[in-house]
């Protein structure tokens, strides 16, 4: 049970890291035909969300090394955490299976329904996670090490959001 709760952890934040890529390149591609520029967008974001989870990964490694009783504390936090995750993290996956198999109506009722609502609450779920692994951790450290990697998840959409712009087909020639 040690390996699998950060293992799970790292999964939920790569998957939130693609789900954030996506979203941010959502309408800004003016192409009728946009599915080469999402499946960009998503593997920037798990790019950046591999990045991100493997340098907390790497921090929280190295305080272990100075902290022996740090790793078990943190496994309390994050047993906590998954408490509040893996709802929010079911149901997203849920109305995403819903909306890659259904039909054009039960796609629109899987996005008003489920996955609109669900990116607007994304970070207080995350910010909620956070309270309750910091509450629940057995010492400040292991309290700040959940909120800082918490903050870390919380950046992914901002950091993905910096450089991307509205994409306008190039048609031909503009004329003076």
């Amino acid at each position: 049970m040690n390996a699998v709760l950060p293992v799970l952890l790292a999964l939920l934040a790569i998957t939130d890291a693609s789900f954030c890529g996506f979203r941010v390149a959502a309408g800004r591609d003016a192409r009728i035909f946009k599915a080469d520029f999402y499946r960009s967008a998503i593997r920037r974001g798990m790019g950046r969300g591999i990045f991100t989870t493997a340098l907390v990964g790497a921090g929280i490694a190295g305080a272990c090394l100075f902290a022996p009783g740090l790793f078990a504390q943190l496994l309390v936090c994050a047993q906590a955490m998954l408490w509040v995750l893996l709802p929010y993290a079911t149901l997203t996956l849920v109305g995403m299976g819903v909306w890659a198999a259904a039909e054009a109506d039960a796609r629109t009722l899987a996005s008003v329904v489920v996955l609109g609502p669900f990116t607007l609450i994304r970070p207080w779920v995350i910010a909620a996670a956070a309270v309750v692994g910091a509450w629940t951790a057995p010492g400040l450290t292991a309290a700040l090490v959940t909120i800082v990697a918490c903050g870390a998840q919380l950046a992914l959409e901002p950091w993905l959001n910096m450089g991307m712009r509205a994409r306008l087909p190039v048609v031909g020639q503009a004329r003076p």
